[in-house]
């Protein structure tokens, strides 16, 4: 009776060690308002990922409440775990990160700021991701 028990177990840690996540950034509208997202990106630092996202200089997402598919945006960077030299890696990417609804708007200029914007949403215990939920406390 072990054995059966013991094949599970073995299956289980086996697939969720051998499986990398998808790394990524989400921005999730949570708040009541439309909000606007606008990363500028960085010309001198090349990333496969945001190159081919940008139009012109930016990637803008127009998160609409109370509509899923209009939520959410989401930039893919490839497969992986995040870590400290990953986040450093694409914020050095970004030039700056905008963030408003029809009353504020929040302006990241600096690498600090944009560094310490996404390890401040980077969460999880295993499967660590990288979420910015903007609710409507989030300009205050």
């Amino acid at each position: 009776m072990s054995k059966l028990y013991f094949l599970p177990l073995l299956f289980s840690c086996i697939f969720l060690t051998s499986c990398d996540p998808s790394q990524g950034i989400l921005f999730t509208n949570k708040g009541e308002s439309n909000v606007k997202v606008k990363l500028i990106i960085n010309p001198q630092f090349k990333n496969e990922q945001l190159d081919e996202m940008k139009k012109g200089d930016s990637i803008v997402f127009n998160l609409i409440p109370h509509y899923p598919e209009a939520k959410e945006g989401y930039i893919y960077f490839g497969r992986g775990r995040w870590n400290d030299e990953n986040i450093s890696e694409i914020s050095k990417s970004i030039k700056s990160i905008e963030i408003g609804n029809d009353n504020y708007k929040i302006v990241y200029k600096s690498q600090e700021a944009i560094n310490n914007l996404l390890k401040e949403n980077y969460k999880g215990i295993i499967m660590k991701s990288l979420n910015i939920k903007i609710d409507d406390n989030f300009f205050k």
